[in-house]
């Protein structure tokens, strides 16, 4: 093989090693956080930390799994988000998963992975990550207005301001 082309092989591996790893670090802070969220809604306090080890840290308890409960939380206690919440949710998980499971396709950071109606798909992992970044922000944001809500406790790290907070009871 060409050096210049090994190089280059090499390189590319690296930065999508690079999204990779920043993608799927992401999204473990909002798996746990989502974690969180369903261990304060249905566990007393004494048990909280080995309902968290037990159940939520199973392999098995996918991030897709806490997505879905948490819906059912929310849909539960009538707590309301932004327009779209439900479905960033969805496409974080989305773009996680395609990051993390798909193959390296060319010399220039494009993955190839299954996207269901298609036989493959091919994306550049830049452009993946480029839409997962602010997605995470708004959503990690929106979350822990929904943990504090839900322990029924101010965040001590923000002011809350009526006209800030988008989670709302459903009257």
């Amino acid at each position: 093989m060409d050096e210049e082309l090994a190089k280059k092989i090499e390189q590319t591996t690296k930065e999508v090693s690079f999204l990779r790893g920043i993608v799927i670090t992401k999204s473990v802070d909002i798996e746990l956080l989502i974690g969180a969220l369903i261990t304060n809604y249905f566990v007393l306090s004494d048990k909280q930390s080995k309902f968290s080890n037990m159940v939520l840290s199973d392999p098995y308890f996918s991030l897709g799994l806490k997505i879905n409960i948490l819906k059912k939380i929310l849909n539960e206690i009538g707590l309301t988000s932004y327009d779209g919440f439900k479905k960033d949710l969805e496409k974080i998980q989305r773009l996680r998963n395609r990051l993390a499971h798909s193959g390296m396709f060319g010399f220039d950071g494009d993955l190839i992975y299954d996207k269901g109606e298609k036989p493959m798909e091919i994306k550049n992992a830049r452009e993946m990550f480029d839409e997962f970044i602010p997605l995470w922000s708004k959503v990690m944001e929106e979350l822990e207005k929904m943990f504090w809500h839900i322990i029924g406790k101010p965040s001590p790290f923000k002011k809350s301001e009526e006209g800030e907070n988008s989670v709302k009871k459903m009257g």
